[in-house]
């Protein structure tokens, strides 16, 4: 099945936090000198026209992205991690659109680091590398393949320093047993890949996939690595709200990443404030496993 298109969601609340620990990864690598590679296993079209017909049907951005813009904060106030994202959309913003992660990283990422961007849906495809173009950044790879098999193929990168991306749709109950069986693949060639996999926190109106991502998550967690979530809530979860809220998973999380995600989160939601029924946004980042 290749029928999902992000663009009805660009931007909204599970870009913010999808993004903002991205962001956060990719600052921690930019640390040092030596290059890194980033892996993006369901890069989608890259960037997003907020005025399409697609964005524009449920302008979900509204709740999302554009909350944390109309906020009267001054950027001096933001803690970083959220400053430094907010100040990456804002050239696309000003043009309406949104950037998805290739955008990022692209921009993010220095001239000598390596991307790869893996994308199947054919229309999705052909955004995705015209996209990646026009954005004129070096060695920015656009790949029309599997990501799962993408990063059996390519990983793990010279220098071994990177971090990898997954982003599935979720359209399927059994994309949830294949993140994790990509992940074991991953850690069995390269034990040092720090991974991001953004997930949804699903009312039970998904059926079978309400809780299929609370029980990845356990999966994940007893590989052994290090490993931290973070979450975001913006309704309530009765049986009826369909997805309240959505989260990251991360394996090999850099230093820090946790204390800056968690500053971040906790201004995002004081921007997002409350939903249409009147339940306000909540955070929280807790580890699984920790680092010793």
């Amino acid at each position: 099945m290749l029928s999902y298109q992000h663009a009805f969601h660009a931007g909204n609340h599970a870009d913010v936090i999808k993004h903002l620990c991205w962001i956060g990864v990719i600052n921690a690598l930019k640390k040092k000198d030596k290059p890194f590679t980033l892996f993006d296993t369901h890069a989608g079209a890259g960037a997003y026209d907020l005025t399409d017909a697609m964005s524009s049907k449920n302008k979900e951005y509204e709740t999302g992205i554009s909350r944390l813009l109309s906020d009267d904060k001054g950027a001096q106030d933001l803690p970083g991690l959220l400053a430094d994202y907010l100040s990456l959309c804002e050239p696309f913003l000003a043009q309406r659109q949104y950037p998805g992660s290739p955008a990022i990283s692209a921009k993010a990422k220095r001239d000598g680091d390596n991307l790869h961007l893996m994308e199947l849906h054919p229309a999705e495809f052909d955004k995705l590398d015209k996209n990646v173009s026009r954005l004129r950044t070096l060695n920015s790879h656009v790949h029309k393949r599997d990501g799962y098999e993408g990063l059996r193929a390519l990983t793990p990168p010279k220098p071994n320093r990177g971090a990898i991306l997954i982003d599935p749709p979720y359209e399927r109950v059994n994309e949830y047993s294949d993140l994790v069986k990509g992940v074991e693949q991953v850690f069995k060639r390269w034990q040092q890949a720090q991974i991001v996999v953004w997930y949804p926190l699903l009312s039970e109106r998904a059926g079978a996939k309400s809780g299929a991502s609370e029980a990845m998550c356990e999966k994940l967690s007893a590989m052994g690595k290090p490993c931290f979530k973070a979450e975001i809530q913006v309704a309530e979860n009765t049986p009826d709200s369909g997805m309240y809220g959505s989260g990251v998973f991360v394996l090999n999380p850099p230093w820090q990443l946790d204390t800056n995600l968690k500053s971040a989160l906790e201004s995002v939601v004081g921007m997002l404030g409350e939903n249409e029924a009147g339940y306000h946004a909540t955070s929280q980042v807790s580890w699984i496993n920790e680092d010793n």
